[in-house]
């Protein structure tokens, strides 16, 4: 079910047939991919190699109500990694049971998308060139260090086995995009410290939205932790709605 305040921009704009919180998260496992995923006693296991929260955690399988939380954490400890639980909205019982176990909340995720010719109807923003690449040169490299995009999350784009490009702004920002089904997600958005408020993201965005519709996808989707509020700011500006939401639990070493 779509969030109530996503229904209404989508009522207000005229625009139909989203794609379901399903498709939205499995288009970011496709897209921003674990090295491995493990299907374990209900659970779906995610072996992340140091990618981060998004490719190491936990979540129940669809129509699974009943799975332990100790199965999941017995699977993830052995493979390395520390126990971390992504709770979506349909994932209440387990968040309960979570919490009552000492785990905390922490980086609660916003999934906002926009129709593809929404953000192409959008002035492209006037900067150098924006290349698309294979894989990533020197300048998104050094870009992407900055703002904490390291090898382990280099590694997680290099192993997307969809449709993909990386998108340089020379040497001014770097996004990576790349599309599943009908869907574009555009990751790692991020521009440098002395190209910041000159229309570098939006200028990125707009590229990914071009290249999402030379594959036709319909939708464009971006994920943003809630206390980015300038993200979600500037995602907003470009037409963006939420249509998904999760946080993680874990527990404090």
């Amino acid at each position: 079910m779509l969030p109530r305040s996503f229904a209404k921009h989508l009522s207000k704009n005229n625009l139909l047939n989203p794609p379901d919180q399903t498709e939205l998260f499995d288009a970011v496992d496709a897209t921003w991919a674990p090295l491995a995923l493990h299907n374990h006693a209900g659970w779906i296991i995610r072996e992340g190699a140091g990618g981060g929260q998004r490719v190491s955690a936990a979540t129940l399988l669809p129509d699974v109500r009943d799975a332990k939380i100790s199965a999941a954490v017995d699977k993830m400890v052995s493979i390395g990694q520390n126990p971390l639980f992504m709770i979506r909205k349909q994932d209440g019982a387990v968040d309960k049971e979570l919490q009552t176990l000492g785990y905390h909340i922490v980086d609660p995720v916003a999934i906002l998308i926009t129709p593809t010719k929404t953000l192409l109807g959008l002035p492209p923003q006037p900067i150098n060139q924006i290349n698309q690449l294979d894989t990533p040169n020197a300048g998104a490299i050094k870009i992407w260090a900055a703002g904490g995009i390291d090898q382990n999350r280099l590694n997680v784009m290099a192993r997307v086995n969809v449709p993909k490009t990386i998108l340089s702004a020379s040497g001014a920002g770097a996004a990576f995009a790349a599309a599943y089904n009908n869907i574009a997600m555009v990751h790692a958005v991020e521009v440098a410290n002395k190209h910041r408020r000159k229309g570098v993201a939006n200028a990125l965005m707009y590229a990914a939205c071009q290249w999402a519709h030379d594959r036709n996808c319909k939708w464009v989707a971006v994920l943003t932790v809630r206390d980015n509020i300038p993200a979600k700011k500037l995602y907003q500006t470009l037409g963006m709605a939420e249509a998904a939401a999760y946080h993680y639990r874990v527990k404090p070493l």
